[in-house]
This record gives structure tokens, sequence and C-alpha cells, in this order.
């Protein structure tokens, strides 16, 4: 995957060890540095900051459905 590629919607989102944070549920913001809008699995404040990452598995998986 590019680095300036969007993941599609509805995938999951992990921290940096693999702990899943929950669901990409929407992309807003400018198409340069967009944002996502990632509904949490469990109430975590301790992922607020940190930077998030898709597995590319995940992105297979959903692209295939």
């Amino acid at each position: 995957m590019k680095l300036s590629e969007v993941p599609p919607l509805y995938v999951n989102i992990y921290t940096y060890t693999m702990k899943k944070v929950g669901v990409l549920y929407d992309v807003i913001g400018n198409v340069k540095n967009p944002y996502g809008l990632v509904k949490p699995a469990t109430r975590d404040d301790s992922v607020v900051g940190q930077a998030l990452y898709v597995r590319p598995q995940d992105i297979e998986k959903r692209r295939r459905k």
C-alpha cells in the first residue's frame, strides 16, 4: 500500500503493538492530509494522540468484499 493511499472504510485499526483500537468509519479533511474517524472497540484514552495502523491483510480482505 502506498503511504498516500487511504484504507477502505470499515477496516480494523490497531496500535503499534497490534492492539485493536476500533474500526475506520469515515475519512474527513483535505485530500492531501486526510483524517480517519475511528469507532472505538473499547473506551481506552491511552491511544489518543498515537499513530494508528492498518494490517495489509485486513485491507485485502475488505477489498474482496
